[in-house]
């Protein structure tokens, strides 16, 4: 299997804030040459707010982001992870948004229950980054379907 260190599947930040989704390990629990599951975590950081909450993706859960992405580049507002197993991300593009910045927020549905809508300057080419993380992700933590 691939080295499983940490590595970046969401790195939305600017000067002030931000928000990242880092995979810390893939686990396989069947013993195969893929995993089953992705451990995962979402940051969220600003001068006001600050916080961590633990997730677990699989191969849907990848696949959907992928969709979000497309959704975002088409102008639309995104929702993510909304099966209620895990913590929900919405991505709001810079042209739907209240703030005219790209508006990324974060419900924790499983636990806190706290829901924060951070605002990110963001890049232009910040979309089709995204989608090379994606597929460094798919590469690197190859998942069962």
């Amino acid at each position: 299997m691939p080295d499983s260190s940490i590595s970046e599947l969401i790195q939305l930040s600017d000067e002030e804030q931000g928000i990242t989704l880092h995979i810390i390990e893939g686990m396989s629990l069947s013993g195969s040459d893929r995993y089953d599951a992705l451990r995962a975590e979402i940051l969220v950081s600003t001068e006001f707010v600050s916080g961590r909450v633990e997730l677990y993706l699989n191969a849907h859960d990848l696949d959907s982001w992928a969709d979000v992405l497309d959704s975002v580049d088409a102008g639309r507002k995104a929702t993510w992870l909304e099966s209620g197993r895990s913590p929900r991300v919405m991505v709001a593009p810079d042209e739907e948004s209240e703030s005219g910045c790209t508006e990324v927020s974060v419900y924790d549905v499983t636990g806190s229950q706290v829901f924060v809508t951070v605002p990110i300057v963001t890049p232009p080419d910040w979309i089709g980054r995204h989608r090379r993380l994606l597929t460094e992700i798919r590469n690197r933590f190859p998942l069962v379907r």
